[in-house]
């Protein structure tokens, strides 16, 4: 099985020197566009497939300034090394994009999937189109761009009937470096307007005042989006190198890591979490109602059941800004397997509402019980697992099987020692992948298996076994967690049948 080892350039002269000899062009870039950061990796894949360099920038709010920044980031990192790039791969978060004129300037600013949207609008989505989440396996939320274009054509108008294109991020990225407007399965998915994903459907676009020349060409799996253009060169890059939307950033950092046959799971950790549960079997209906989308594998070949919640690194960061004393983060950093205790408080993840299980858009962050920082901490992270092994257990009883096999990728699962192996408890084997950027390596990995230079079967992202933490009474613990959520969804839902 491959293996990728990160390093600096000048230690893998000896690769660009045996492709030189060769004429094989084995580097592939990778580009993910998240909701914090956006991220370029290049990747040699030669015998053994490693990471040559990688480089980081915030992800800015404008259209311009999105492209300027992925193009930054690429330049940086074929800088390094000066030898030709064999294909392009790009990921990125779903739900999120921007209306364009006739001739292809912004008319909005990135309209992101965590920006808040009158739930009016889905509502009106919803009267029109009523089995629409089970047609598309998208729950209902405002996050999808039907809502955002009906938002857009309500309060909007005059920039609405100005639009003449709609595109994802990674679309906008693509289009910079091609010329040419396409998406992908997994991100058209996303949108409620593409079914499943496999085409745009004309009645709910035509619904929505646009027409379907006006969204990206859907691409299939393996297919390219096109070619780089001259352009590109803004991007560090010549003309002719083949281009590749690799997909929503949960899905191909999943199959990057190794989630990729019934059983597989992975757990990413960002900004957002997300549990990727990969099945051959899913009753679309029950996992809609329970907040989780059904969609494919970025190959096409498996179903994917996708989980997500918005408190993990966006929590974290939050709680440090409202409890600066704590130092949540340096603390969390300094937990290990071997100084662990379980904590004796609970703390309800949602500063935002909930998505999934038991959908509630009304659940909010609360804390049981007391303690110091130290204490305050333990729970916190304690509280944070265990509400993705509730998020991993529904999606186990919606396959219809249990969990074999666990993937924990992101750099908080780098960061924080003892998460991965708090995590690794309640399943029967789990790994931990190495990569620090796992979804742009994996849009990388992606582009280069799609152009045929990688093993699309022994090429994937390292990773190493995970030893479980076994705490004395964690299944107890666990169970006092959902009996917490239960007790405020008693309390929601008592207030909300009282509201006016």
């Amino acid at each position: 099985m491959a293996s990728f080892r990160h390093g600096n350039y000048r230690t893998h002269l000896p690769f660009l020197f045996k492709m030189s000899q060769t004429g094989r062009v084995t580097l592939v870039l990778g580009l993910d566009i998240g909701s914090t950061t956006t991220k370029a990796a290049l990747v040699d894949v030669t015998d053994a497939v490693t990471v040559v360099r990688v480089a980081r920038r915030p992800t800015p709010t404008s259209v311009n300034e999105l492209i300027e920044t992925a193009a930054a980031v690429s330049r940086e990192c074929l800088a390094a090394t000066g030898a030709p790039v064999a294909a392009v791969g790009i990921a990125s978060m779903a739900e999120s994009g921007a209306a364009l004129d006739g001739e292809g300037r912004p008319l909005t600013t990135l309209l992101r999937w965590n920006r808040p949207v009158d739930r009016a609008h889905l509502a009106t989505l919803l009267t029109a189109h009523p089995s629409l989440p089970v047609d598309t396996g998208v729950p209902p939320t405002t996050k999808p761009a039907a809502v955002t274009l009906i938002a857009l054509r309500d309060e909007d108008p005059e920039i609405h009937n100005s639009m003449r294109h709609w595109a994802g991020v990674a679309d906008l990225v693509a289009h910079a470096l091609t010329g040419v407007r396409a998406t992908d399965h997994t991100l058209a998915a996303r949108t409620m307007l593409a079914g499943r994903g496999d085409a745009w459907n004309t009645e709910i676009v035509e619904n929505l005042g646009l027409r379907e020349h006006m969204l990206p060409a859907l691409r299939a799996p393996g297919e390219r989006v096109g070619h780089t253009s001259a352009e590109a060169t803004t991007f560090g890059l010549g003309p002719g190198t083949p281009v590749y939307v690799a997909g929503h950033d949960h899905t191909v950092g999943a199959w990057a890591a190794g989630a990729r046959g019934p059983g597989d799971a992975a757990d990413s950790l960002g900004t957002s979490e997300a549990i990727v549960r990969i099945t051959d079997a899913v009753d679309i209906a029950r996992a809609v109602a329970e907040g989780y989308s059904v969609g494919s594998t970025v190959d096409g070949r498996g179903t994917t059941i996708l989980g997500g919640s918005p408190a993990c690194g966006a929590l974290l960061a939050e709680w440090d800004t409202e409890h600066p004393a704590d130092h949540l983060t340096q603390r969390l950093a300094a937990l290990t397997p071997e100084s662990w205790s379980a904590s004796s408080m609970i703390v309800l993840p949602y500063p935002s509402g909930r998505q999934c299980p038991a959908p509630q858009p009304h659940a909010w962050l609360q804390v049981f019980g007391t303690g110091d920082a130290e204490e305050r901490t333990r729970g916190v992270l304690q509280s944070l697992v265990a509400h993705a092994r509730w998020m991993r257990e529904t999606a186990d009883a919606l396959a219809g099987s249990p969990t074999a096999s666990l993937t924990l990728i992101g750099s908080l699962a780098l960061h924080v020692p003892v998460w991965a192996p708090l995590a690794a408890a309640s399943v029967p084997s789990a790994f931990r992948c190495t990569t620090g950027e796992p979804v742009a390596a994996g849009a990388a990995l992606l582009a280069g298996v799609r152009e045929g230079i990688a093993s699309p079967d022994a090429s994937i992202l390292p990773r190493g076994t995970v030893r479980p933490l076994h705490t004395p009474d964690g299944d107890g613990d666990h169970r006092r967690f959902l009996a917490a959520v239960t007790s405020q969804l008693v309390t929601t839902h008592v207030t909300s049948q009282g509201e006016p």
